[in-house]
């Protein structure tokens, strides 16, 4: 049964700090909405934080074409749950997450199937894979859409190097259907791949971070820096090439790829601050990566994106799937980020 607009309000914007809270979502990624009637639904606002949510904020869409009134701007994913109303009258509450572990074993482009009877209960059919197209797009729209109408007893979808789509009979069920997929996904990349995100920062020896700093600062402007050792990020590193964006988010807020930099060799310190001019990541051989921004917030939203950047493409090149973004998708959203998205963090 649909909500009344005023208890999907509430359920939205308590939706929206319970996903941040459990760190499905952050920042202003991911979007969420409910059924407000047969013929629209409710959503949150673009590019706008979850702690800044009020219900007027929110904006009411017809589920036929997404028109709606008003000034603000719906989610520019607002067609995908369009998409899940329209194909599922049993769905009251979507949410749209670019969830750490989910997201990761997503770019693999696989299905993925409950193990037991409580997980298929949950998840459905299985969770099945959207061919990847730019975010907020059309494209990317008919792709979801497609395989919704392919598989109308799945509750979750992969949209490959993007995020997951999860959607449930009510704000509880899409609740238990990200936190499943999510703790699936845990257990396959943590248990049986050994990888994990464990957040290893500082710098090192060869890296006297007062002089990378200064040097970073003189040639890129950048005044905050974070040297990221996590695991997977080193992983990364240690083959010594030039790394490419395998989620949207890396191409956005990182760079359409990243120099790798020996730190045996000559004028590191140099080489990375030059590697910087454009990218707001380098990484350094066998060491880990340089994260660098204008400001603590954006700084950690750099790291943040890397290692799940990594993950990624840890797990999916140790099943030899080495996919990645095109250049061309990954510089349209670099530049939609740094011109329009990055003025409304």
């Amino acid at each position: 049964m649909a909500y009344s607009r005023d208890e999907a309000a509430k359920l939205i914007i308590k939706a929206g700090l319970e996903l941040v809270e459990k760190g499905l979502i952050a920042r202003t990624w991911g979007n969420i909405s409910a059924r407000i009637s047969d013929t629209e639904f409710l959503i949150t606002p673009s590019g706008m934080a979850y702690d800044r949510l009020t219900p007027e904020k929110l904006v009411v869409c017809k589920i036929e074409d997404c028109s709606y009134e008003g000034e603000i701007k719906p989610s520019s994913e607002k067609g995908v749950h369009g998409e899940a109303y329209k194909y599922r009258p049993d769905i009251n509450f979507v949410i749209h997450t670019h969830q750490l572990y989910a997201t990761a074993v997503g770019a693999m482009g696989k299905p993925l199937y409950g193990r037991n009877d409580a997980e298929k209960k949950v998840l459905g059919e299985g969770v099945f894979s959207a061919k990847y197209a730019i975010s907020s797009t059309k494209p990317l729209m008919r792709n979801v859409s497609a395989e919704i109408q392919r598989h109308l007893k799945s509750n979750a979808f992969f949209m490959r190097f993007h995020g997951v789509l999860c959607l449930g009979t009510d704000y509880e069920n899409a609740f238990a259907v990200s936190e499943t997929l999510e703790d699936i996904c845990q257990e396959i990349i943590c248990k049986k791949e050994g990888l994990d995100t464990t957040v290893v920062t500082g710098f090192v020896p060869e890296l006297p971070e007062q002089i990378l700093r200064e040097e970073i600062k003189k040639i890129s402007g950048y005044t905050h820096i974070i040297f990221d050792r996590s695991k997977v990020v080193k992983e990364m590193s240690s083959a010594g090439k030039r790394v490419y964006p395998m989620i949207d988010d890396m191409a956005q807020i990182a760079g359409v790829s990243f120099a790798c930099v020996d730190s045996k060799e000559k004028n590191t310190i140099s080489k990375i601050a030059e590697a910087m001019k454009n990218d707001a990541c380098v990484f350094v051989k066998d060491l880990g990566a340089v994260c660098a921004a204008m400001d603590e917030s954006e700084v950690e939203a750099v790291q943040m994106v890397l290692d799940k950047n990594c993950l990624a493409g840890v797990y999916c090149g140790a099943h030899g799937v080495k996919d990645h973004l095109g250049f061309l998708d990954a510089t349209m959203q670099r530049r939609v980020y740094v011109k329009k998205y990055s003025k409304l963090k």
